[in-house]
């Protein structure tokens, strides 16, 4: 028998401020997720808190997250301050898409992001790759620190484009090539993290380049836009985002505007750069510390690879079970988004049996959806340790009233872009091992981590010497790819 439904006056939570809420508690240190971990122990699975101008609900609750994922983009949509910002920056797309828009981008996304293109886009992954380890080749023959996360945040940008449309942004040898897309990126920190959305009334001159840049990436993307039409007029196959784009836009199945174009190509550059950096980055920084791991590699890398210290082909990568292991671990352990925030479309009561909760229109809800890989030892035993081995082997199943961990969402919306974000953050791993033995640099303090759009490391410094020609034994290698599910529930 159903009791009726709480609402949100009745959840507890965090006292706050006149006016501010609990705003300078959830923005403390740059960290939000860590706040909410914190009043999650505290108040429990389902709780409000005050921001200004609205109460939120915050929840890992099974049943609501299974709801709010499930009945999206019928009766959920993202955040509605999030996708402002990526319109407002010329990225109308996937990401902030809704209802019949979002199902008509999605359409296309998923062809141009289809296993097919990425493998015929597998030549412009590994030569932004080998630029990487070059660049940190000679770094390490100089003896310098590196700063990971710059330069693996150049190394997506660079993938980014040139899958999605073809353009070679590292050719030039400048640090962003003749596109200045990094000032964008800037951009979309600085505004979410702002109180107040000062761009509406006043542009600053850090607006009005960022302004420039999205200016020049727009023509950019037409002007390939038009190349890749004449390209399937003229009988020719898609090949890469683009031109899949074009082919459906052509035969009429899902025609495209100027507008939907930009903003798809710009939505798949934005919202796959950080959060690949941040898990390849953190990758290694976890291999820094375990060279154990790093051997393990190492020894998987050399049987795959041989002397050539790349994969020949994009089948190479299936394997290396033990290396995107290691990613789906530091993933596992900083997930780059510990939450999205939803809201109803229309007031509804979400979750089932005594787990229900009446939200009204509007309702801001911060869904923790990688909660439960902090905090589940059953399903992931010494859950803060580093452990990649446990993806080579299938996990528990989860029981219906677990804690979610789902990082890359899960139901209709979730991410398209997760294959190729994996693959990156692997080949960067396995290549990376191959060739050099990492060791942690906190010569420039102690790694931290921050929160813009991604949860990023902060002073992640690495040191990296050739590696030896012999790698240890790392012990039998598991002969095929990994038997254990991806992060997200789903095989990859």
């Amino acid at each position: 028998m159903h009791t009726d439904p709480s609402t949100v006056v009745d959840l507890d939570g965090p006292r706050g401020l006149p006016g501010l809420g609990n705003l300078l508690g959830f923005a403390r240190g740059g960290t939000p997720h860590r706040a909410l971990y914190r009043w999650h122990e505290r108040y429990g699975p389902t709780y409000r808190m005050r921001l200004p101008g609205v109460t939120a609900v915050v929840t890992s609750a099974p049943a609501i997250i299974r709801t709010v994922l499930r009945d999206r983009p019928e009766m959920f949509r993202r955040g509605q301050f999030v996708s402002d910002l990526i319109d407002e920056l010329g990225g109308y797309g996937l990401f902030s898409a809704e209802g019949e828009d979002w199902r008509r981008l999605r359409r296309v996304a998923t062809r141009g992001l289809s296993t097919r293109y990425l493998r015929q886009s597998f030549g412009t992954i590994l030569r932004s790759a080998g630029r990487l380890t070059d660049r940190w080749g000679a770094a390490a023959a100089r003896g310098e620190r590196i700063d990971v996360l710059e330069d693996l945040t150049r190394y997506t940008l660079e993938v980014a484009v040139g899958v999605t449309m073809n353009h070679d942004l590292g050719a030039s040898g400048g640090a962003d090539g003749d596109l200045r897309l990094p000032l964008v990126f800037e951009t979309l920190r600085r505004r979410l993290n702002s109180p107040v959305p000062y761009w509406r009334y006043v542009r600053l001159p850090a607006d009005r380049r960022a302004d420039a840049a999205i200016a020049q990436a727009r023509a950019l993307i037409l002007d390939r836009y038009a190349e890749a039409r004449d390209l399937m007029a003229a009988g020719g196959e898609p090949h890469d985002y683009l031109t899949a784009l074009a082919k459906a836009d052509g035969d009429g199945e899902d025609p495209l505007g100027e507008d939907d174009v930009v903003g798809s190509v710009l939505t798949m550059i934005v919202a796959g750069e950080e959060p690949t950096a941040a898990a390849a980055a953190w990758a290694l920084h976890y291999l820094a510390t375990h060279p154990e791991a790093q051997q393990r590699v190492r020894a998987e890398t050399a049987a795959v690879f041989g002397p050539d210290g790349a994969p020949g082909d994009f089948s190479m990568l299936a394997r290396l079970p033990f290396a995107e292991a290691v990613v789906h671990e530091a993933i596992r352990l900083r997930p780059p988004s510990p939450f999205v925030i939803m809201q109803p479309l229309a007031d509804t009561t979400v979750g089932d049996g005594d787990t229900r909760l009446h939200l009204e229109r509007g309702t801001p809800i911060f869904v923790l959806q990688t909660y439960g890989s902090a905090t589940d030892a059953a399903r992931y035993p010494e859950p803060g340790a580093f452990r990649p081995q446990r993806w080579l082997a299938p996990n528990p199943e989860a029981e219906s009233n677990a804690q979610p961990y789902v990082p890359f969402g899960s139901g209709p919306r979730f991410c398209p872009g997760r294959q190729l974000g994996l693959l990156e953050a692997t080949l960067i791993v396995a290549m990376t091992c191959h060739a050099y033995t990492i060791e942690p640099d906190s010569s420039a303090g102690p790694v931290g981590e921050r929160e813009t759009f991604a949860l990023l490391p902060t002073n992640l410094g690495v040191r990296l010497r050739p590696a030896p020609r012999e790698p240890a034994s790392a012990g039998p290698l598991p002969s095929g790819p990994a038997a254990g599910p991806s992060p997200d529930g789903n095989p990859l």
